[in-house]
């Protein structure tokens, strides 16, 4: 079972693990009018996927690992931050570019500030957000085929993954749903992994646009080394040990104040 098959009762638990770190078994049968029995499995089910862990009487949050959320709920938090990375990202930009915008929040965005530039550009995306921001602007706009998923909105499968190898960009702005610095870049959606394997693959440069609280965390899958990594962009509030760190691997990491 991946992220999106979850139930809307497990992934309310899980915004409790995150927010309160802890949920016991008494809690959440009083929260969501369920059985005892219905509750302990879905505990189980979160531990088997490894997003908590159980104790005596209940969960907690396995902190190493960074619950996405649905799109939608992605696209409500961090926004601060999100909006103050995608402000830089658009400064890195050079005239007459063909770049790769990846779907996610942080890179929707990003495609929002795109609004303002005044210069040619073609943008290539799985993601239907991402060339919907760009419908009232003059920046080309190239969509890979695929199969729509609906609740996203992007394109994926063997068509869209076909399709990457007849391009190739300047740029690639992507965002990542973790990022530990000696295992590589990681993403929750297993239907996006190959995708983004292809991008990187057939981009000049990676540029990876991640809140801080993406940093020294894991999810589901990893899609590419640090070592693939040309820029980091992130905020203020990432700890400047874990910056080093990524700097340490050849990196350039550009800071957000927010």
């Amino acid at each position: 079972m991946n992220m999106e098959k979850m139930n809307e009762r497990q992934l309310k638990i899980l915004e409790i693990l995150d927010k309160n770190g802890k949920l016991t078994i008494e809690e959440a049968v009083k929260k969501f009018g369920v059985s005892e029995m219905t509750i302990r499995r879905d505990f189980t089910q979160l531990e088997d996927l490894g997003y908590a862990r159980r104790i005596a009487k209940g969960v907690i949050s396995n902190k190493k690992w960074l619950f996405a959320g649905t799109f939608h709920q992605r696209e409500k938090t961090n926004v601060d931050e999100k909006k103050a990375i995608a402000k830089e990202a658009v400064k890195i930009l050079s005239p007459g570019e063909n770049i790769i915008i990846d779907t996610g929040t942080t890179t929707l965005y990003f495609a929002r500030e795109l609004e303002k530039i005044n210069f040619s550009l073609t943008v290539a995306t799985t993601s239907l957000a991402v060339a919907s921001a760009l419908f009232n602007t003059d920046i080309n706009v190239l969509i890979f085929g695929g199969f729509l998923r609906r609740e996203i909105p992007d394109v994926v499968g063997p068509l869209t993954e076909k399709n990457l190898q007849y391009f190739h960009a300047d740029k690639l702005f992507m965002g990542c749903d973790g990022l530990i610095v000696e295992e590589g870049l990681f993403t929750s959606d297993l239907n996006i992994s190959h995708i983004e394997e292809k991008m990187v693959e057939i981009s000049d440069e990676v540029i990876i646009l991640a809140d801080s609280t993406k940093l020294g965390r894991k999810s589901f899958t990893k899609y590419a080394d640090i070592s693939s990594v040309s820029i980091l962009i992130t905020d203020s509030k990432a700890p400047m040990e874990y910056i080093e760190k990524i700097q340490s691997k050849g990196v350039e990491v550009i800071i957000a104040q927010v």
